[in-house]
């Protein structure tokens, strides 16, 4: 009998053993857990990781000084509940028109890339330009996908403040393009 009970307090003191080391590795780890990163470093290591000199806002050019978009549009996200409907603003979808050999994936690297950039070139006190695919105080989420004879780029944040200041920079691409474009016109006289 003597053996039955040494045996149960075994087992049942290796159970407290094995809880009171996992309490202490949950609460270790909670306190190991690195504090968050800034948009800059989060910046400076997606650049690190994923970014070539290939990928430099001269390959991106005609996207940047808006001569290759087309159209810009605010993006929602839709939420339904009890037979309503609740839009979000999400961002700006922007379709530009394709480069020759550039893909849908080539195109969001690049874009991704810019955008790294100039979060760090703010972080630092450098010039940066205004454009959609950048805040300067977070990453934005760019997404691109083939859309008819072009591309279909999505830029978003989970912010509504930060969607509304992207969707403002999208249109300043297209309001920008058509103050540069806009000149003599010409007249014809019909007889």
């Amino acid at each position: 009998m003597g053996l039955k009970v040494e045996g149960l307090m075994n087992r049942h003191t290796r159970f407290l053993g094995f809880a009171a080391l996992l309490g202490s590795g949950l609460v270790l780890g909670c306190e190991a857990a690195p504090a968050p990163k800034s948009p800059a470093d989060q910046a400076a290591a997606f650049h690190e990781g994923r970014c070539t000199a290939q990928a430099g806002d001269r390959a991106v050019a005609k996207v940047l000084d808006g001569s290759a978009v087309e159209r810009v549009e605010p993006l929602y996200s839709t939420a339904t509940s009890n037979k309503t409907t609740n839009p979000r603003l999400l961002g700006a979808a922007i379709e530009v028109t394709p480069v020759r050999g550039e893909t849908a994936e080539w195109l969001a690297r690049a874009l991704e890339c810019h955008g790294a950039q100039q979060v760090m070139l703010h972080a630092s006190g450098g010039p940066t330009k205004s454009d959609p695919f950048f805040l300067p105080e977070s990453m934005v989420e760019i997404d691109v996908a083939s859309a008819a004879d072009g591309y279909r780029v999505t830029v978003s944040s989970p912010s509504v403040a930060e969607a509304n200041e992207i969707l403002d920079r999208a249109r300043a691409l297209t309001r920008d393009r058509a103050e540069r474009h806009e000149g003599p016109t010409a007249s014809f006289e019909v007889r």
